[in-house]
């Protein structure tokens, strides 16, 4: 008994049903052509499988007459006889759970588990191998994040039970590495990140022959392990419809037995159920080892931002095949500042209380939803003294100034040596007697309509390597609201976060990496860089003719 994979390349059954394996390559490779071949081989020789199909891919191997489609999981989660006839008939199953709770399917898995290690008790004579395949990989055994551990306890427990494990995944990266490294088969296709290529590292003697892989043909695998000595196959046409191949347009009188090869099988654009469920297990804030206060935010917007983000026509640089590779949850600090503000009346004195929220890493102000900015290059005073700020305010108020007025404005502050330092620390120039500042510097004049009163708030946990740590002291804030708003004391501060998603778009040639706030949807920019010296000088001529007139 032999399964006949590839051209010229077959393996024997029990070197794969009951061991752990994986097939690893990225959109295009053709790794869900090479699983359903595998399905293929495994039905033809009688032995039981069950597929675990995240995106409805595999529904085309219901041509095969041993081999059922079944979309509703949660008929057979909790029907332990069912599960056990299953396994006792190697029967041929595909999971359909394109739409299901991974809850669902941790209790299939959990009862599939369960019914081998009970016939593994009851006598070897009694076991039947059956193989689990996991399709993408990285959702439900992810590196970082909330895994099913019941996959994780098939992989390291199930051989003696007679239970295979098979993981098909797009990015290795992704996969918890304990379970990756236990793989004792692996079948490696196209690969061109830097990041995946590392992680399938192990399974080659050096770098050099692990860079091979970026120039694999669609349906070329790298094989190595027991089913195999290291090396290169192609895989064979597969004889049941591909259900996770994009509609082609047909030329002419073209059939379509013409163009069933998988060497043309492209994934399709659109942001796909299985992108869905890694960008919810992305944003997920219930796993991590750090607690947070964090801005709430609204998951629709955000997927929906994936997209729009995604069909963007003017990326014309990128290739067609274009799509959402990686998806990393990030908490941007800021600062909720409790400000109270003295009002001078004509009888007593009022105080104002309200909250406001600044960026911890640059010291901007941000509007009340937290997301715009108000203001822009605070970072750049937040060392002054409280004098060198008033005498900056002034400047930046009147786009540039004299010495005369600045003496006549602040005649009590040391003007003249508040000057020199600014003009040190280059943060202004002079020009005929003219000081204006360097730098694009913007900020509200009134803290008071910032205020974020009654801002939603959530607690959740994240990792530690996903919190940006602060840039921005406390004792430099204060400094910053005193000098920049006379009578405004803060009286306390705190940090919370916003949700930022850091996404990695791919294809085979070009990849660009983008964040996305998750308050607003809306792709985050770098800030504005310096003004040009050019610009500045053009800006202080502008200035001093307003200032002659």
């Amino acid at each position: 008994m032999e399964l006949h994979i590839g051209e010229a390349f077959s393996i024997d059954p029990g070197y794969l049903v009951t061991e752990r394996s994986a097939v690893i390559g990225q959109s295009g490779s053709g790794k869900s052509y090479l699983v359903s071949v595998i399905c293929e081989e495994l039905a033809a020789n009688d032995l039981g499988f069950v597929v675990i199909d995240t995106e409805g891919e595999y529904t085309g191997l219901s041509g095969h007459e041993n081999i059922e489609v079944i979309d509703e999981i949660e008929d057979i989660a909790t029907d332990e006889e069912r599960v056990r006839n299953i396994i006792e008939e190697s029967q041929k199953i595909v999971l359909d759970v394109s739409e299901t709770d991974p809850k669902a399917i941790d209790k299939f898995l959990g009862i599939v588990y369960k019914v081998a290690t009970d016939k593994f008790r009851e006598g070897r004579d009694r076991q039947v191998p059956f193989l689990v395949i996991v399709e993408e990989a990285d959702i439900y055994i992810p590196q970082r994040g909330r895994a099913l551990e019941i996959l994780q306890v098939m992989s390291r427990r199930g051989r003696k039970r007679g239970l295979g494990i098979l993981l098909a995944t797009q990015r290795p990266a992704l996969v918890n590495k304990n379970v990756l490294s236990q793989c004792n088969n692996v079948f490696i296709g196209k690969l061109t990140l830097k990041n995946d290529i590392d992680s399938v590292r192990i399974f080659f003697s050096s770098l050099d022959d692990a860079r091979q892989l970026t120039a694999l043909e669609p349906g070329q695998f790298y094989v190595q392990g027991a089913i195999a000595d290291p090396s290169f196959i192609k895989v064979r046409q597969r004889k049941t419809r591909h259900g996770g191949a994009t509609p082609t347009i047909q030329r002419g009188t073209e059939s379509a037995s013409d163009v069933t090869s998988h060497s043309s099988v492209r994934t399709a654009q659109d942001l796909d159920k299985a992108e869905h469920m890694r960008a919810r297990l992305a944003l997920d804030t219930t796993t991590g080892s750090k607690k947070v206060s964090y801005i709430s935010f609204d998951e629709t917007r955000v997927l929906k931002a994936l997209i729009s983000n995604k069909k963007r026509k003017h990326l014309k640089f990128f290739g067609t095949n274009e799509r959402v590779s990686d998806f990393n949850l990030l908490m941007a600090p800021m600062f909720s500042v409790c400000v109270r503000e003295m009002k001078k009346r004509l009888i007593g004195t009022r105080f104002n209380d309200y909250t406001v929220l600044i960026d911890a890493i640059t010291g901007d102000i941000l509007s009340p939803d937290g997301v715009q900015r108000r203001s822009k290059n605070l970072r750049l005073l937040e060392d002054l003294s409280p004098t060198q700020l008033k005498v900056m305010d002034f400047i930046l108020g009147r786009s540039g100034t004299t010495y005369a007025k600045l003496r006549e404005a602040l005649p009590d502050t040391g003007v003249k040596s508040s000057l020199k330092k600014l003009e040190e620390r280059r943060l202004i120039g002079i020009k005929e007697e003219l000081y204006f500042s360097l730098y694009d510097i913007s900020y509200p004049k009134s803290l008071v309509s910032e205020s974020v009163d009654g801002l939603k708030l959530s607690e959740g946990r994240a990792e530690n390597e996903n919190v940006i740590k602060p840039r921005l002291s406390k004792p430099k804030l204060k400094g910053l609201i005193r000098g920049l708003y006379p009578g405004c004391e803060v009286t306390d501060a705190n940090i919370i976060y916003s949700p930022v998603l850091e996404v990695l778009y791919a294809d085979e040639s070009s990849r660009r990496r983008v964040r996305i706030n998750a308050l607003t949807g809306k792709i985050l920019h770098g800030a504005a860089a310096p003004r040009s010296e050019t610009a500045v000088l053009a800006e202080a001529e502008g200035v001093k003719l307003n200032d002659r007139k």
